[in-house]
């Protein structure tokens, strides 16, 4: 027997989308649940303290065309993927989040009376601002926020979200448990808010609680799901301490080598290309692309460490013990270094880290996913009554992301998406259906795996064969790993309640998805690279769809 709720809203997340979503959605009337796995403010990627400044991308309202400037970058980035109408309503709602987190107390970075921008991965000109402490800052103003509206917004904190409910075709709530106890929530719309898949690899940039559940959830009951195969791998400080290695810093030419102290880019380097050629280009941007020579960064990384030449800890060993002050000013300045590595250098100082001092190590680390469930212009899935907002929402975002536009889509979407949803919900009252499916997620819920060496083997698999140098053999070894884990978990001998069972179901149909999703796209777009399929192919200039078959 379990416990019943109603709401107008159901919202499934607690971090900057989720957060955005239930102010929205309250300001509109709506009761709200805004349900947490962890305690709100400490829930989700963007509270996540994994680097020293949140970039945030949004175009100059005062600069005739900037915004639609904005837009011609996501789509450029996007390379034919993204969706034309999702990514025009993020660039011409940008500035007005900026203004709106201002009023709420969010401090920008300025130069004088000027705000500070540059010119952050894949944009074309200086967009991204700043805010230093990640997105901490946004997470404690909207906090305050939901505190203020605390008589229509109920924050269910510690509760995990286990499946969604389905009335007539829509959706309809879902069950949670809390403490121990299931708990059907009752719902006239739900949003999901839940983030990417991070924990699903072994190295990642994101909270505990980023699972990919959102995914498999709204797969689950039909949802179509989108460029699944994109996703941000960046290099990061992996040892002694985690941080993100950002773009700026390759223009210091570091040098890269394995245990051994062996350059790792020997044999990977096509004739003609050197090392500082790869850097150079580098600088430009975070996160691993195919679009350009950039990409054999990454890569030397990425096979060294499958041929068992990385480091105690699982990196290469990088040196930035020459980028002192005087090397640092003598440097180009178009990528905002000057200005950026002395706070970089003093954040992981405050950590116990001296860059000038000590070799580091890096590795590649999952940071997020740039594609999700399939929403239209009102943030509305294929599921009527399902909304998602933020980095488990797909179309906004295609084969590369613009830096910043993250935190932007989720105040944008996230604001859309609670609006909406409290529209639809007050047409549709909240009263549950019973799902196909549904009595074998609830047998899920009571067995006995062993989840801690499920979730060991899934997450080694996935950095091995789901982030660069991709190929058909391993990707087709990491979906049958899934469908085999996920077999361990149906089989197992009955328990005692566990809702972590659904969590890590969940994760292994999430990364089949992100798997057969890249085996589906043979050629390297962006963020996906085909070590077997190397080059792009126009035929694919398109994004792709999965859905589950029902």
């Amino acid at each position: 027997m379990r416990k019943v709720v109603r709401t107008d809203v159901l919202i499934v997340g607690g971090g900057g989308a989720g957060m955005r979503a239930a102010i929205a959605a309250a300001d509109c009337g709506a009761e709200v649940i805004l349900a947490s796995k962890l305690r709100l403010g400490t829930a989700g990627a963007t509270a996540y303290p994994i680097a020293e400044m949140a970039g945030y991308n949004a175009g100059d309202v005062r600069i005739p065309g900037d915004t639609r400037e904005h837009f011609r970058d996501i789509m450029a980035a996007a390379q034919g993927t993204a969706d034309p109408a999702l990514a025009a309503i993020t660039a011409a709602n940008a500035p007005d989040t900026i203004r709106q987190l201002e009023e709420w107390g969010v401090s920008f970075d300025h130069v004088g009376d000027d705000y500070y921008i540059f010119k952050s991965c894949f944009s074309n000109s200086p967009r991204t601002h700043v805010i230093k402490g990640h997105g901490e800052p946004i997470i404690a103003a909207m906090k305050r926020q939901i505190e203020m509206r605390n008589d229509r917004i109920t924050v269910m904190d510690d509760l995990n979200v286990l499946y969604l409910l389905k009335t007539d075709g829509r959706a309809g709530g879902a069950v949670a448990c809390q403490k121990g106890e299931l708990l059907e929530i009752q719902a006239g719309a739900v949003v999901l808010a839940t983030g990417g898949s991070g924990q699903a690899f072994k190295r990642n940039m994101n909270p505990a609680d980023v699972t990919g559940d959102g995914y498999a959830m709204a797969y689950d009951i039909g949802a179509e799901l989108v460029n699944m195969e994109f996703m941000q791998i960046g290099m990061g400080f992996s040892w002694p301490e985690e941080n993100i290695f950002n773009g700026y810093i390759w223009e210091g030419m570091p040098r890269l080598t394995d245990r051994e102290g062996n350059d790792i880019f020997e044999g990977v380097l096509p004739d003609g290309l050197t090392e500082q050629d790869v850097m150079h280009e580098h600088r430009k941007h975070f996160p691993f692309s195919s679009s350009d020579c950039s990409q054999y960064l990454e890569i030397a990384v990425q096979r060294a460490i499958n041929q068992g030449k990385g480091t105690e800890h699982g990196g290469v060993l990088i040196d930035l013990t020459h980028m002192t002050d005087e090397c640092v000013s003598s440097l180009e300045d178009d990528c905002g270094i000057h200005h950026m590595w002395p706070i970089a250098r003093e954040y992981m100082r405050e950590k116990g880290v001296d860059l000038l001092k000590e070799k580091v190590e890096v590795a590649l680390f999952a940071h997020a996913v740039n594609g999700g469930i399939h929403i239209d212009e009102n943030a509305m899935s294929s599921v009527e009554g399902l909304f998602a907002a933020g980095e488990c929402a797909g179309g906004p975002h295609g084969a590369d992301r613009l830096g910043g536009n993250m935190m932007v889509t989720c105040q944008v979407y996230g604001r859309i998406a609670g609006t909406k949803a409290a529209e639809y919900a007050f047409i549709h009252a909240g009263k549950a259906g019973k799902n196909r499916g549904e009595e074998e997620m609830e047998k899920l819920l009571y067995k006995k795996a062993d989840l801690a060496e499920i979730r060991k083997r899934v997450r080694a698999a996935a950095q091995k064969h789901l982030m660069v140098d991709r190929e058909e053999e391993g990707l087709l070894e990491l979906s049958a790993l899934t469908a085999e884990l996920k077999k361990e978990i149906e089989t197992a001998p009955e328990g005692g309640l566990n809702a972590d069972n659904i969590t890590v179901y969940h994760m292994l149909t999430t990364v089949g998805i992100m798997a057969d999703s890249a085996r589906l796209r043979k050629e390297s777009r962006g963020s996906h690279q085909r070590r077997d399929y190397p080059v792009k192919d126009e035929a694919y200039s398109h994004p792709i769809t999965v859905k589950k078959m029902m």
